[in-house]
């Protein structure tokens, strides 16, 4: 039985605009063949559309499975009264849709001029080329953390960061060993990006302060830091057993 909205539109009510929409393009168009909502024919091209009331993940999952059988796969929906602010809402919906090669018609059975079909995206080979600016931060991000200490998935947890995790460490370093160089701390293990952090937390955390020249210390509020981070500093102290003051 046809899906019916709360307006009492239903999802053969999209049928005629399309099944016209595509005969005026030259194909032969039937109506449920197979579990296809629409199938149009020219030549030995295959065009299937999913007629739905709304745009949603499950609409897209059912238009992915019949790339299987089709030469082009396209999602038909109503027509929303505001398609400006439809968009704005529905952008990773329409991400997908774009994402995964399928076209998208926008459909006003009961327009004042008559029924309407719109293309609002048409089947297109999606660009693969990759973010090479993001790509190298994540890549950057990924090599350089210490440890696998952020679980996946977390929402309501702050991430530890390379600085962070960086800043972590040196802390354990400092509150292990005391006062410590930046080549000190190098040598226990804290990388390459030991001074940037240390600067830099200085300004913004206050973890450290400068004990003397090139020396650093650890402050009230990084031991404070090492209590809210626990599990990770647990992590660097381990690290720490058995090494001597370098």
């Amino acid at each position: 039985m046809p899906k019916a909205s709360a307006s009492g539109l239903s999802e053969t009510d999209l049928y005629p605009p399309v099944h016209d929409f595509l005969t005026r393009q030259g194909y032969r168009v039937q109506g449920e063949v197979k579990q296809c909502d629409v199938a149009a024919v020219k030549g030995s091209e295959l065009v299937v559309v999913e007629l739905k009331l709304r745009l949603n993940w499950e609409a897209i999952a059912q238009a992915a499975e019949r790339q299987q059988i089709a030469d082009a796969v396209y999602l038909a929906v109503h027509k929303p009264a505001g398609v400006q602010t439809w968009r704005r809402r529905s952008a990773r919906l329409l991400y997908l849709v774009r994402r995964l090669e399928l076209g998208l018609l926008l459909v006003a059975p009961h327009a004042r001029a008559g029924p309407q079909v719109t293309v609002e995206q048409s089947p297109q080979l999606f660009d693969r080329v990759k973010d090479g600016r993001l790509r190298a931060i994540v890549m950057r991000e990924a090599t350089r953390r210490a440890g696998d200490l952020n679980p996946g998935g977390s929402v309501r947890t702050k991430i530890l960061d390379t600085h962070r995790l960086t800043a972590l460490h040196i802390a354990c370093c400092l509150e292990r060993f005391g006062p410590l160089s930046v080549r000190e701390l190098q040598r226990l293990g804290t990388g390459l990006h030991t001074r940037g952090v240390l600067v830099k937390s200085e300004e913004i955390e206050g973890w450290f302060a400068r004990a003397d020249e090139g020396v650093y210390a650890l402050t009230a509020a990084g031991e404070r830091g090492l209590v809210e981070h626990t599990d990770a500093a647990e992590h660097f102290r381990g690290l720490l057993k058995g090494r001597r003051r370098p």
